[in-house]
């Protein structure tokens, strides 16, 4: 299957499936981290907190929860895969995205302890099989 129709079925049950979920908390913390968004002279911590993947009670999908704290977010995500593993991936993946776009928008510098020069420590996915 080409990658962006993998990517595009991917999503539609995303889509489907995490589009119906409302959670509260992240639950069981998995992995937690804390990053500092530094504009204008001022610090502003952030701390990124991931649940342990679930699976969806009306399918045989799972779903990671994830939330970033900080910067006017508190909301809980859920972000789906076709199993625990690719939760995690799709999660991981859409953290880093969310992270990059708080730094663009804030006009501020995203830094952590493990990476003083702005990567975020979350790698970037490929949809291709190349």
């Amino acid at each position: 299957m080409p990658a962006f129709l993998f990517a595009a079925t991917i999503c539609v049950r995303i889509a489907h499936s995490a589009g119906q979920m409302k959670l509260e908390s992240v639950g069981e913390v998995i992995a937690s981290r804390e990053f500092s968004l530094l504009r204008k002279g001022e610090k502003t911590e952030l701390v990124v907190l991931m649940g342990k993947p679930e699976a969806f009670p009306q399918g045989p999908d799972y779903y990671c929860p994830y939330q970033i704290k900080g910067f006017g977010r508190e909301k809980v995500v859920a972000i789906a895969g076709i199993d625990a593993f690719q939760a995690i991936q799709l999660a991981l993946g859409t953290i880093r995205v969310e992270l990059e776009v708080i730094g663009r928008d804030s006009g501020g510098q995203i830094l952590w302890e493990g990476d003083e020069a702005g990567y975020l420590g979350f790698a970037e996915l490929r949809w291709d099989r190349e």
